[in-house]
């Protein structure tokens, strides 16, 4: 636990300093320069893109079913999600970004959140979700809990329901760029520290596309299908693209569409479009 006690610790400087920037990096919107409208126009845009993906595979969760959004942060993704989902839950690590996602979104019934600071989901039972998603989350968790939260997604998630998912694969950061980003962090925690926000650090962990397919041999679920993405860059503000090769620097992203075993034969309603109402 002590490493989810840091990783805590670290998020709730940034949620305390900085919480929009935390989540969607872009310089030019650091200082406090997102404006509510146009941070969480960022997620309706995702979640679109994810849902032409899943239509595209062939996918269509069941919009009647619970949806999950791990590492939700304010619930940029949440309350997007709650345009298609009847129920749609947010976990975090961090108590300020919990507080500020309920305060956003007071007004939305179909949004819940959900304090996590623990190394599993034994909040929630077995098979409760049908749809869960989680983009630029597990890149920032230690990499022995990766593992385990990733086993506790597939445990939550319903027969027949889809998990769609981002990592970091490898990182090709030249050393030199490496200690300069090092630099750069030590800047950043003497300024902060200033103002009483304290040191962060914001971790960047890989596992390997081998890794996760050993992971979940045996597991019951099926990869349907995997991708490199643009999730890493510094602008990305979530407008997710497909790279169709894997970039030659920097940090590999992926993202993984797993469907778990026991699909049913009955028909699903599509997604075509946000629900209304």
């Amino acid at each position: 636990m002590a490493s989810l006690d840091k990783l805590q610790k670290n998020w709730e400087s940034y949620a305390q300093a900085d919480p929009l920037w935390a989540i969607c990096t872009d310089r030019a919107k650091r200082g406090g320069r997102w404006t509510k409208d146009e941070f969480f126009a960022t997620g309706d845009r995702e979640i679109g893109k994810i849902m032409e993906y899943l239509r595209s595979q062939g996918l269509s969760p069941d919009r009647n079913t619970a949806a999950l959004d791990f590492g939700c942060g304010v619930g940029r993704l949440t309350q997007a999600l709650s345009q298609y989902f009847d129920e749609c839950s947010g976990v975090d690590i961090s108590p300020t970004m919990i507080q500020l996602a309920k305060s956003f979104h007071s007004a939305n019934p179909r949004c819940s959140f959900f304090l996590n600071p623990v190394d599993d989901l034994r909040q929630f039972p077995d098979g409760h979700f049908g749809f869960i998603y989680t983009s630029i989350t597990l890149q920032h968790i230690p990499k022995h809990c990766i593992r385990g939260y990733l086993l506790e997604l597939i445990r939550v998630l319903t027969p027949g329901g889809i998990f769609v998912f981002q990592v970091l694969d490898k990182s090709r950061i030249l050393q030199k760029v490496k200690r300069n980003l090092r630099s750069l962090q030590c800047y950043a925690n003497r300024l902060l520290g200033r103002n009483g926000v304290g040191s962060l650090k914001m971790e960047m962990n890989c596992i390997s596309e081998n890794e996760i397919r050993q992971l979940f041999s045996g597991h019951g679920v099926s990869i349907v299908d995997v991708r490199f993405t643009n999730s890493t860059d510094r602008s990305f503000n979530g407008d997710i693209q497909f790279v169709e090769q894997e970039p030659n620097r920097g940090h590999i992203s992926k993202q993984y569409c797993v469907v778990k075993d026991e699909i049913s034969c009955l028909p699903q309603p599509r997604l075509d479009s946000p629900r209304t109402g």
